[in-house]
Order: structure tokens, then C-alpha cells, then sequence
């Protein structure tokens, strides 16, 4: 007879836990950064944590042994009998810096949830659930107008946001020849972005507190089905290595996140001065990436490179500077796995990664580009002597960002350099043929 019972349970475990994780990131604060104020946010780097450790690449990566959501055609190759999951959790520190001040932010959360399992013989499927972008930030400037100094008024101006879009995807991938294979995502992005200012108006010289202030908060709800297609193939296909050219498309999709705006007075005579409510545009652009991916028993590169197209998909902000421009992405990695079947040493069987990978951030302030620069290292540790399953922990280094200083109309602003270093620890799971053997009784 074959025993269902284990595999029932795990499936039902994970569609359980696939709407945690999706609350447990948009709870959070997951980014606290001046560069989140507009747009949505910070994109994270995408994939689990072994393809962080390698700097990211991951669109040519094609493993009958891992997951790869980054590409839905690597779900074609999963064998028969066997179920992959993928956990992974991160931490975020971040010491920011501008020409005057410092500060640092750390954080911890669950970031990525992902199943996949073969259909049948070539064709696979695999649903995930990931951060898409987060908002964080704690902003302060002051007025500088010469009109209001000589009035006797000081004013401050301070800005909050949080909040976060995750995407879940649910994946198909397809074997057509030999060495293509073709898939496609459906893609739900929700999430929810809220963001307050407050607008204080001090005397200068004479004694007293503030006299007058006003203060706006605004939150943004995502909630948009788009998709993602992809496609991978086998340049070198033998049992010693294989060489594979992946490609991705994103189409260009419309969030069109339903907004409420609400400005009011403070003090004792609090009013509410406005109030609307209604559906707003932000596009996401169309973006393409492709990668190739070189692998043998021991070895494995992987080189990607995308573009997103920002310029002109949103109107600029002329008032604050800020302009989208095209984003363009390079990652590579490299990974050694000296002897994966030495069952005497078991540092042989560990895998060694180390990556970079370098974009150029999709707005400009003033002109000014925001160039983001990051290597990674880590190892992948398995859990059995002759299992597939791992525990995959990698580090990433980056810097992001400029101390130059400067004037927004005439309010002065401080640009912030941002030095990070994040954490990512990934637990794959691999079937192994435990949940789908033929237990006999005597």
C-alpha cells in the first residue's frame, strides 16, 4: 500500500503557513531607509537564501534537488516522487550616515515560503510567497525660506512610512523539447503602505511653543494579479555538466493601489482639513533578465543580468527632485562543493558560495544616482550524510547611497550613505522518496 498520510500533512501545513508568512512580513518593519520615501519602496533581492549567497543569480539555475522560483521553467526538471520546500529567514542591519549624523536600524523576519512538486514527467509546479518591496523611513527637514525667517516662524517638517508588497506566486513549468522548457507565474501583489507627516510651525525669538501645526497621513493598498514568464535552455546537456541560458519577462502592470488621504490640524482645535479617498497609478515596469548558469558535480557559476524600465512608467516629483530612470541589474556568483559523496569528511560535502552584484537604484534625487554595490558569501550545510536536504546561511555586504547635501526649493536636505550587512538563513527540504515509499507488512 502506499502511504499518502505524511505528504497530506505537509501540504496542508505549508497552504497554512503561506498566509502567516505573507501577514508576518507586512507587519514588520523590514527597511528603514530615506530612499524608501517614494515609489513603493525598496526591492529585495530576489530567490532563496543559496541564490543570495551568490550574489542573486539565479535565472539560468536549473536543479532537480532545489528550488529556483526566481524562473518558473526550472520547474519542468523536478523528478517524479519527490516534493522540494523552502523556508528562509533574514536580518537586516543598517547603519546609515549623512555629512552631520548616524544612526542604524536592525531587523529579523520570516522572508520567503516556497513548495514545488512534478505533476508528471516534465512538467512541474511550484507556488511561493516573497517580499516584493518594503517602506521605512524617519525624515526630518527644516524651511529655509527667507519670507518665513524674517516672520519670526521656524518650520520642521517630519515624515514617517512603513509597509510592505509581497507577491505570491503560483508557478508552471514545462518540458517542450529535450532542452527547452517554458513556464509561466500568476502573480498577486498585496500590501499595504501607510505614511504621515507633520508640519510644525515654531516661533523663533519670542518664548512659547509651537502655535500651529498640520499633519497628513495617507496609506496605499495593493491588491493586483500580474504575471511572469520564462524560459530555460540546455547549451551543454551531458552527464558531466550542463550549461543553461534562462530568460524571464515581466510585462509592465499597473498596481493601481487604492488610497486615503486625510489632512487635519492639530491642538486643541483639531479639524480635519481634507479627506479623499480613491485609486491612484504606479506602474511597475517591464523587466527582462537573463542569466546563464554553468554547473558540474563540484562546481557552479551563474551570471544575470536585468533590466527594468522605469523611465517614463511614473510621473516625477519636481517639487522634492525625484525622477525614475531605468534600472539596471548585474549579479554573478560561484559555488564549490569539493567532494559532495565524501562520507568521512563532512566539510567536503558542504557547499561554498561566494557572489556580487551591483544596481543602479530606479530614482534619482536631484540628479544624483544611487548606486547600490554588495558581495555575499555563504555555505550550504547538509542534514544527512547522503541526503539532499540543507541548511543554507549566507551573509551579504553592501553600500548604497551618498553623503551629498543640498536644497530642495528651499528646504535643505542631507543625502544618506547606507552600509548594510544582512543575514539569510534558508532551510530546503527535499523528499528524498521518504514520503512516497511503498511500506510493506508482514
Amino acid at each position: 500500500m502506499r502511504n499518502s498520510k505524511p505528504i497530506i500533512r505537509v501540504v496542508l501545513t505549508l497552504l497554512l503557513a503561506l498566509p502567516m508568512a505573507s501577514r508576518a512580513q507586512s507587519s514588520s518593519l523590514n527597511a528603514f531607509s530615506p530612499y524608501t520615501f517614494y515609489g513603493i519602496g525598496d526591492f529585495h533581492t530576489q530567490g532563496p537564501a543559496y541564490m543570495r549567497s551568490m550574489g542573486g543569480a539565479g535565472i539560468g539555475f536549473r536543479n532537480a534537488l532545489k528550488i529556483n522560483y526566481l524562473n518558473p521553467a526550472s520547474y519542468s526538471i523536478l523528478k517524479q516522487k519527490t516534493f522540494l520546500f523552502n523556508v528562509g529567514l533574514e536580518g537586516n542591519n543598517v547603519y546609515s550616515k549623512t555629512s552631520t549624523a548616524r544612526t542604524s536600524h536592525n531587523s529579523f523576519n520570516i522572508r520567503d515560503i516556497a513548495i514545488a512538486l512534478p505533476l508528471t514527467k516534465g512538467i512541474g509546479v511550484g507556488v511561493s510567497v516573497t517580499p516584493l518591496s518594503s517602506v521605512g523611513y524617519r525624515v526630518q527637514m527644516a524651511e529655509t525660506d527667507p519670507e518665513y525667517l524674517a516672520a519670526d516662524k521656524y518650520v520642521l517638517y517630519n515624515y514617517m512610512g512603513d509597509g510592505d508588497v509581497t507577491q505570491a506566486k503560483l508557478g508552471l513549468g514545462l518540458l517542450t523539447f529535450k532542452r527547452l522548457s517554458l513556464g509561466a507565474d500568476l502573480i498577486y501583489y498585496h500590501g499595504r503602505i501607510s505614511r504621515s507627516y507633520t508640519t510644525t510651525i515654531t516661533p523663533i525669538l519670542s518664548s512659547g511653543s509651537s502655535y500651529n501645526s498640520v499633519m497628513g497621513q495617507a496609506t496605499e493598498t495593493v491588491s493586483r494579479i500580474g504575471m511572469n514568464f520564462g524560459m530555460q535552455y540546455d547549451l551543454i546537456l551531458n552527464d558531466n555538466r550542463i550549461l543553461t541560458l534562462g530568460a524571464t519577462y515581466r510585462p509592465r502592470l499597473n498596481l493601481k493601489p487604492e488610497t486615503q488621504d486625510r489632512i487635519y490640524t492639530g491642538g486643541i482645535d483639531a479639524d480635519t482639513i481634507l479627506y479623499s479617498a480613491g485609486k491612484k497609478d504606479f506602474v511597475l515596469p517591464g523587466t527582462l533578465t537573463t542569466g546563464l548558469s554553468y554547473q558540474t558535480m563540484k562546481i557552479g557559476i551563474g551570471l544575470d543580468y536585468s533590466w527594468e524600465q522605469w523611465t517614463g512608467s511614473n510621473p516625477p516629483d519636481r517639487t522634492d527632485g525625484i525622477a525614475f530612470r531605468n534600472n539596471h541589474f548585474v549579479k554573478a556568483g560561484f559555488q564549490i562543493t569539493p567532494n559532495p559523496i565524501d562520507i568521512r569528511h563532512p566539510l567536503n560535502r558542504w557547499s561554498y558560495r561566494v557572489g556580487c552584484r551591483f544596481n543602479d537604484y530606479y530614482m534619482r534625487i536631484n540628479g544624483r544616482r544611487i548606486n547600490d554595490l554588495a558581495i555575499t558569501a555563504g555555505v550550504g550545510i547538509p542534514l544527512r550524510i547522503q541526503g539532499m536536504s540543507a541548511v543554507n546561511v549566507g551573509l551579504e555586504w553592501g553600500r548604497r547611497g551618498t553623503t551629498a547635501s543640498g536644497m530642495i526649493g528651499t528646504r535643505r536636505f542631507q543625502m544618506v550613505r547606507e552600509n548594510y550587512v544582512k543575514l539569510s538563513i534558508g532551510l530546503s527540504l527535499f523528499g528524498e522518496d521518504d514520503w512516497f515509499k511503498r511500506f510493506k507488512y508482514q
